[in-house]
């Protein structure tokens, strides 16, 4: 559905894209991951016809994207910008984007129709008034008013709260099953994993890897995770012990500062260490106040797998 073979664009002396090549399959949620300025929004505009590439070969549905009205009738695409007119109501905003689209007499039943789709049905209420949530659902109930093949999401979980991060995924889910194929972008790691059946990882413009997310996420668990423990010391102490012969973990250090009563846990393999200490901490009913990772710089991820 997407194809995009030994793409580059540059911007003056920053370039965005260096031969990139990745693709977007028919059917699947394809999560787009990749650390801010990785290059994930320029891809997306090639990918809407709005730029052109400097090199290489765009093709969506089989079509150069350039200056095709018919072919971005077939696609859907919510931005990372809040393009929104908040003056209007939540219908009207919608039907009226319809009506670019649609006959007139279809405009007004198709917005209502992409409304409850999205669970949005707000009356009365200016665009100015809505949570950030609603905002998003709105711009997707405009994306697919024309019930597009392809739907493209921009980072749309930015500024969600867990609710709204949860409903965003539902959707996609809903609309996925009802046979849209979905791209969608982010630089969070978690906010893809469970939801997409492909994954393209895209780092200072080039592409790292794709494929199914076990498999993306496999070289991922490679790179050496820090966890940190805080406890009571000597809680710690019984903890490490317990730990230390496990095959997952790699190395125990306590902090330098006695002060602080933390303990440093790297393992390679957090997959399978996340079980083993919860199992470790229950049947010894050791109290942990406090447990975090502390590898989440999804930058340092990319260099390692670089």
């Amino acid at each position: 559905m997407i194809e995009l073979h030994e793409v580059s664009k540059s911007f003056g002396d920053v370039v965005a894209l260096s031969r990139l090549s990745m693709s977007a399959t028919d059917g699947h949620v394809t999560g787009f991951l990749g650390p801010n300025g990785a290059g994930k929004s320029t891809t997306l505009k090639l990918i809407m016809g709005e730029i052109r590439p400097d090199t290489g070969t765009v093709r969506v549905f089989d079509e150069n994207p350039i200056n095709n009205a018919v072919l971005k009738r077939r696609i859907g695409y919510v931005s990372e910008h809040e393009d929104l007119y908040p003056w209007m109501k939540g219908k009207q905003f919608v039907t009226s984007l319809a009506k670019l689209i649609l006959p007139l007499e279809q405009a007004e039943a198709a917005a209502k129709e992409a409304l409850e789709k999205v669970g949005l049905s707000v009356k009365g209420k200016r665009i100015k008034s809505y949570s950030k949530g609603m905002k998003q659902r709105l711009k997707v109930a405009a994306a697919i008013v024309h019930n597009p093949d392809l739907l493209i999401l921009d980072e749309p979980f930015g500024g969600l709260d867990p609710l709204g991060r949860r409903e965003m995924k539902r959707l996609v889910s809903i609309l996925n099953n009802e046979g849209v194929t979905v791209l969608i972008s982010s630089h969070i790691l978690y906010e893809l994993d469970e939801m997409s059946t492909r994954m393209v990882l895209i780092h200072r413009g080039q592409a790292l890897a794709e494929g199914p997310p076990e498999e993306v996420l496999n070289l991922i668990d490679q790179f050496p995770h820090q966890i940190l423990f805080r406890a009571p010391r000597n809680e710690l102490q019984k903890l490490s012990k317990l730990l230390i012969g496990e095959d997952v973990v790699k190395s125990i250090t306590f902090a330098s500062d006695k002060a602080k009563n933390d303990l440093i846990v790297i393992t390679d393999t957090p997959s399978k260490f996340y079980p083993i200490v919860t199992q470790v901490i229950a049947e010894n009913g050791l109290q942990i106040n406090h447990l975090e990772s502390q590898t989440d710089n999804i930058e340092a991820i990319f260099d390692f797998l670089t």
